[in-house]
Parts: C-alpha cells; structure tokens; sequence
C-alpha cells in the first residue's frame, strides 16, 4: 500500500463519511496554526490598544481584517493552511467572503444615504475605514482561494 493510498484510508476511516467538511490536520499542522494564531492576536491586540489611544472603534476593523490576511499568508507559507482532507471548506471560506464583501460594499456605497467625506481634520473618518476593512475582506477571500488552488497545486504536483 503506498503513502498516499494509506492517507486517503485514513481520511476515509475517520471521516466515516464521504464529502464530510470536517477539516483534519496532523498535529504539526494544529501546532503551527495554533503559534500563528497566538502570533496574530498579539499584533491584533496591540494595534487595538495603540488605535484606542488614537482614534476610535472603526480602524479595529481594518486591524483584525489585517491580521487575518497575515494569518493566512503565514499559514499558507507554514503549510498549514488547508488539512489533509484538501481545501472545501476554506474555499467556500474565501467565496464567501469575496461575496459578503462585495455585497455590503454595494450596500454601503449606493445605499440611500448622502456621501460622506472619507478624511477630517487630517485622519480618516468611520466611513473610510469602513470602506477599507470590507475591501480588505474582498482581499482576505481572494487571497484564501490563491492560497487553496496554489496548496491543492503543490499537492497534486507531489
């Protein structure tokens, strides 16, 4: 029995289902998910802390969609951003994230109300950051399925 063919037994035998969208990981792939995430949440939390002394609640959103970039993009490079089962689950992640993105941005510029300037005084104001945190979740769903359709290529390649 080869390697692989051992693997997908494996999947088989725990999932116990076909088409599960469980993600599995190997223990080198929850340990290094688990020190980006720590990683991750400790620039998220010290931008927050810098930005409440600066500005206000708004900007913290384009803080953790921020962080959630660099959490995949570190994932990504660790290999650990998509399990031994393949990629499902993150791929519906990023579409639905490119969708939800696109739609409250949609929403929010030609909703019903007046526009609003983007900068006061000399820093952004909430309507700019809230323009920039749903751009960068567009990009955080468009990244993810790079990052999936690049692993799943690697893999194949394997």
């Amino acid at each position: 029995m080869s390697l692989k063919s051992f693997d997908k037994f494996l999947e088989n035998y725990i999932l116990g289902q076909p088409n599960s969208k469980k993600e599995i990981m190997d223990e080198r792939q929850k340990i290094a998910r688990t020190q980006i995430l720590a990683e991750a949440l400790i620039i998220f939390s010290g931008l927050s802390f810098i930005s409440n002394f600066v500005m206000d609640l708004w900007p913290m959103l384009i803080f953790f969609m921020l962080c959630m970039i660099y959490f995949n993009i570190r994932c990504f490079a660790k290999g650990c951003l998509i399990g031994i089962n393949g990629g499902k689950a993150i791929k519906f992640t990023g579409l639905y994230a490119i969708f939800m993105g696109g739609m409250m941005g949609a929403k929010y510029l030609f909703g019903n109300e007046e526009y609003r300037s983007l900068f006061a005084d000399g820093r952004p104001t909430d309507d700019f950051c809230f323009i920039a945190a749903w751009i960068l979740f567009v990009v955080y769903g468009v990244l993810t399925i790079i990052f999936a359709k690049a692993d799943q290529k690697k893999k194949g390649d394997e």
